[in-house]
């Protein structure tokens, strides 16, 4: 090969690995603690991985966008596990508060109240908001989809709202006495339904 062919693969190899890094660093200005922060729509808790996903961008860059918006209050973190624990990021609860008087968290403000009232289990603030969460799914499930029995409800809605379960006996044994106090939820002949407003 020649001096002068060996200098243009040079040149090309150099600007190969010069765009390949231009590349990284456009895709991490993309992310913004703004657009990681839009992830969280609920109190339920997410790992680095959910919200790399969820934004379409790399787990570095978000883990910063993380660790960024915990300083400023924004969002807070837990630690599961000893040996290799997993890092849980969630809203604080005053921001979900403050999204459902915004009316960007939809809900009326009697099924507020009473999921803000309900006694639930759990160690944790953060637990006791995952699980008054759960219940606030099954809601939303009956108004959406109609009366639905308690199978159809755990098979639809556990999967995505554990709330910390390891299986949806345990979970529907949380769920299912909290229903009956949330105003608009019925159980009658052996479905559940979330009546009208009207």
């Amino acid at each position: 090969m020649s001096e002068e062919a060996s200098d243009d693969a040079g040149a090309s190899e150099a600007g190969g690995v010069g765009g390949a890094s231009g590349a990284d660093s456009a895709e991490r200005s993309d992310v913004t603690p703004e657009s990681v922060r839009d992830a969280f729509v609920d109190a339920a808790p997410r790992t680095a991985a959910d919200v790399a996903t969820a934004v379409g961008a790399p787990r570095d860059a978000v883990t910063d966008a993380l660790t960024s918006l915990e300083a400023a209050g924004d969002l807070r973190r837990k630690e599961l596990g000893d040996d290799d624990p997993t890092t849980l990021w969630y809203l604080p609860a005053a921001t979900l508060r403050d999204r459902e008087t915004e009316g960007i968290a939809e809900a009326d403000d009697d099924i507020d109240r009473a999921l803000a009232r309900m006694t639930v289990p759990g160690a944790s603030r953060m637990m006791r908001d995952w699980r008054r969460d759960a219940v606030r799914a099954v809601v939303e499930h009956l108004r959406e989809g109609g009366p639905a029995v308690s199978d159809e409800i755990t098979e639809n809605v556990y999967p995505s709202h554990s709330a910390g379960y390891d299986d949806p006996e345990s979970w529907w044994g949380c769920v299912r006495p909290r229903l009956l106090s949330v105003p608009g939820v019925v159980h009658e002949d052996g479905a559940w339904r979330c009546e009208s407003d009207s």
